[in-house]
């Protein structure tokens, strides 16, 4: 039976396929790599945004940024199942949101969906969109009702999770459990700025497809050579070592990087 979420890759080498087999678990073929980018076209794009009444935030160009570079290297966009390469066969990200809240911060992930012709715009209004939907403490999305209800019965969670993964290895899971998980995503994001943390390597979780966890570190001022002032933004990238070659993965973050660092090339 055919995967719903994504289509075997057959024209890669014979080394490539085997080495899943050698590394069969996300954890142990996960590589970790770091990306500067230069906030000054961003943050003054970002500006000239607001000031026409668009409200444009940093994590929603990344998130467009990444969507334009798999247009050029669509390898990223695969994952690995039961030690298969996929493509998978849409574009989505995943990142985790804070209702809002007058006691504890109350955490839920969300996912949106990237279509071909999104630009920058589109994008950010996606974002903007299932925030406001999801930002109310009493609102639970699909995905919370689900847990809860896994959550609810002594024994259910043990019997329930060990049958989703083993359906999930063998491409049986169902389609509409496929489209509420965060973890079967393109890219999962975390803004850890926005809580004026620096940038961290986050696991790649090994439920689910996620190839690509990103976190976005709080910006850090230098003065440079003319004495202004140049902020930079580090990226903290985690990234499934099998699922494309070095070669692939290095031009696709400096296609990842010149996008953030270009944004009016999304419009």
């Amino acid at each position: 039976m055919p995967r719903s979420d994504g289509t075997p890759v057959k024209d890669i080498s014979a080394f490539d396929k085997l080495i899943p087999h050698i590394m069969s678990r996300r954890y142990d073929a996960t590589n970790f790599i770091k990306v500067e980018i230069d906030m000054t076209p961003l943050q003054s794009y970002l500006r000239e945004l607001r000031e026409k009444g668009c409200k444009v935030g940093t994590m929603d160009a990344v998130i467009a940024a990444f969507a334009f570079m798999l247009k050029k290297r669509p390898e990223v966009n695969r994952f690995i199942a039961n030690k298969k390469i996929y493509q998978r066969n849409h574009v989505c990200v995943s990142f985790v949101m804070l209702k809002r809240s007058e006691n504890e911060p109350i955490e839920t992930a969300v996912k949106i969906y990237i279509d071909p012709e999104d630009d920058l715009m589109t994008i950010s209004q996606k974002i903007r969109d299932t925030i406001k939907e999801n930002e109310q403490p009493q609102v639970k999305n699909a995905m919370d009702m689900f847990v809860d209800n896994i959550m609810s019965l002594p024994l259910l969670p043990r019997v329930l999770i060990g049958t989703i993964k083993c359906l999930d290895k063998f491409g049986f899971l169902p389609k509409n459990i496929i489209k509420l998980s965060p973890f079967h995503t393109s890219m999962f994001i975390s803004n850890l700025a926005s809580i004026k943390t620096n940038y961290a390597y986050h696991h790649l979780y090994e439920f689910g497809t996620t190839s690509l966890f990103v976190t976005l570190g709080k910006p850090t001022r230098e003065k440079v050579d003319d004495g202004k002032i140049k902020q930079t933004m580090t990226l903290g990238i985690s990234m499934d070592d099998r699922v494309c070659t070095g070669v692939v993965w290095t031009k696709a973050f400096y296609e990842f990087k010149r996008y953030i660092e270009n944004p009016s090339q999304m419009i």
